[in-house]
């Protein structure tokens, strides 16, 4: 393609956009409308996401340790649960921390005069959630280990909840992307169907399907551009003010980080630039045929 040719596209869609400026903004409202709809269920399913994750990582296995095994067995021992396929962190608790933490729980007066009835363990996380129960049955069959626990039944319960709410979630937002795309795609028909005529000039005289099809994809994008832009800036507002207050007043949810918000900003700007080509590209396609 010649840069002439491309330089003709790119000013017959700007000309485009000003002449038709009430539509422009008509499609441009319907895509920042859209998308943040769209935007905000992403930006809960990916917070919920986050927070299910952050739930998945406090999963542990607790190792308890029969009495008669000494200095040299826990040495062992440890070496024996580092090496089990899954293990990603390992920590030894001696009987007498576990009695301390035990006091902070219940307090310490409850247990004054008592004798230490706690075992030595380790504590163990794994890399996958999933396979807490593949090395809790490995752990097990350690020499030295008394029992195991882990929360079993809970724990597959969290996951299959876990599972469900995510793949609701992806359904949801399959669901909402269809929705966006059916609005912003009828609108900028609109805009299209306005110009009908002027599509039925070029292709009498000769225009290639692509030579007529080119500005209106480049306006499609620049609408997009700007719809997505909109959208960003109105949802950036918002989830900042949203992430300062539950930051403030609920410290224990885990939201991520505005950083990460913008990582997400540049897809969507890519996402509105895509819907509002395919918008275009779709829309005049029953208007080449003449």
């Amino acid at each position: 393609m010649r840069l002439r040719t491309f330089n003709y596209f790119f000013r017959e869609a700007f000309i485009s956009l000003i002449r038709n400026r009430w539509m422009s903004l008509a499609s441009i409202g319907a895509v920042a409308s859209a998308l943040i709809i769209l935007g905000s269920f992403l930006l809960i399913s990916v917070n919920f996401d986050h927070i299910l994750k952050d739930v998945e990582s406090q999963v542990e296995i607790t190792a308890y340790l029969e009495d008669t095994v000494d200095s040299s067995g826990i040495t062992r021992l440890n070496a024996e649960i580092s090496s089990v396929s899954g293990v990603k962190e390992i920590k030894f608790v001696s009987r007498e921390a576990a009695l301390e933490e035990f006091k902070q729980q219940v307090g310490k007066d409850l247990l004054e005069g008592i004798d230490n009835p706690l075992p030595n363990s380790f504590r163990i996380k794994v890399d996958n959630p999933q396979d807490v129960a593949r090395v809790a049955g490995e752990i097990q069959h350690l020499q030295g280990v008394e029992e195991v626990k882990y929360g079993k039944g809970v724990v597959e319960k969290l996951f299959n909840i876990i599972y469900w709410v995510r793949l609701l979630g992806l359904v949801i937002m399959a669901i909402f992307a269809a929705v966006s795309i059916f609005i912003i795609s009828n609108t900028i028909r609109l805009t299209v169907f306005a110009r009908r005529r002027e599509i039925n000039i070029m292709k009498y005289i000769g225009a290639t399907d692509w030579f007529v099809r080119w500005p209106f994809l480049i306006e499609g994008m620049v609408l997009g551009f700007i719809g997505a832009a909109i959208a960003i800036g109105i949802l950036a507002g918002g989830y900042n003010y949203l992430y300062n207050i539950v930051r403030l007043n609920i410290p224990m949810i885990s939201l991520i980080p505005m950083e990460e918000f913008y990582n997400y900003a540049l897809g969507f700007l890519a996402i509105g630039m895509f819907i509002g080509a395919f918008g275009s590209s779709f829309s005049i396609r029953r208007f080449l045929h003449v």
